[in-house]
């Protein structure tokens, strides 16, 4: 029914020596993670629908990080959705990447699709892009979304967790902080949700709370490690980059991890 790849945390540069001084380890360029994801996309045997990036497209909101990632992304051919992540400018990020047509930016949305319902939550304006809580209109339009989506499986993406994980860092400094209030409005909905999707937290995880499933796929730079009592982040220089394949077939879903092989 539906087959998409979901990207995410790509942080595409125009700088060759970008890398992030608090995590004081040696990283590749995130170019060339971005370089190792095109070409393992050109060369998959079979057809997607579209491809799902869950923000952080850009390393830093500077004009010429843009411009590199629009060229870079010139180079699927597939229809590409966008979401801004906390690294991005919601403004240049529709303003430079979105053409109208193959390559869209999305908001708070509704997107029909093959029959699936592909609901989308913008944290582009909250209090704390890091952080962020929700205001009580876009959780109340979160829900006037999921009210129209009458038949079909829905499908939710979102840059950040919406739920606690156990582990200190992710819930304190990246998580919406009150994303429990959007689970439960799909707890309700439970029978058709075929699963959340989101990025941030450069990692691959999945959990199933209360009849809905949520997939974070990983970071095409690099990926954090996370575990019980962890209270600062760390990059898990040890697994590898990559994208997650799809599939929504009826209300069921199937998510397959594809492996970038090291910078």
């Amino acid at each position: 029914m539906l087959t998409f790849l979901h990207i995410s945390d790509t942080h595409i540069s125009a700088d060759p020596e970008y890398g992030p001084h608090w995590l004081r380890k040696p990283l590749a360029q995130p170019n060339l993670g971005v370089e190792s994801l095109l070409e393992a996309i050109n060369r998959l045997p079979f057809a997607v629908d579209f491809i799902l990036h869950t923000g952080d497209v850009c390393a830093e909101p500077e004009a010429e990080n843009y411009h590199l990632a629009r060229e870079l992304l010139d180079r699927l051919e597939q229809p590409l959705y966008l979401l801004p992540g906390n690294h991005d400018s919601a403004q240049m990020t529709r303003e430079m990447l979105a053409d109208g047509e193959r390559r869209q930016v999305l908001g708070d949305d509704h997107k029909i699709i093959n029959g699936c319902h592909l609901i989308t939550v913008d944290i582009s304006g909250a209090d704390n892009p890091l952080t962020p809580t929700l205001p009580d209109g876009q959780i109340d339009h979160f829900a006037a979304q999921l009210n129209e989506a009458q038949e079909g499986p829905i499908l939710v993406a979102a840059h950040h967790p919406f739920l606690p994980t156990g582990v200190p860092w992710i819930d304190d400094e990246a998580r919406i902080q009150n994303g429990e209030r959007l689970h439960e409005l799909l707890v309700a909905r439970r029978e058709r949700v075929a699963g959340v999707f989101f990025g941030h937290i450069h990692q691959v995880a999945t959990s199933y709370s209360d009849g809905i499933t949520y997939n974070c796929c990983p970071s095409t730079w690099f990926n954090f490690t996370g575990y019980p009592g962890m209270e600062s982040a760390d990059a898990d220089l040890d697994t590898p980059g990559g994208f997650n394949l799809v599939m929504i077939r009826e209300n069921r879903s199937f998510v397959r991890r594809y492996s970038l092989p090291p910078a």
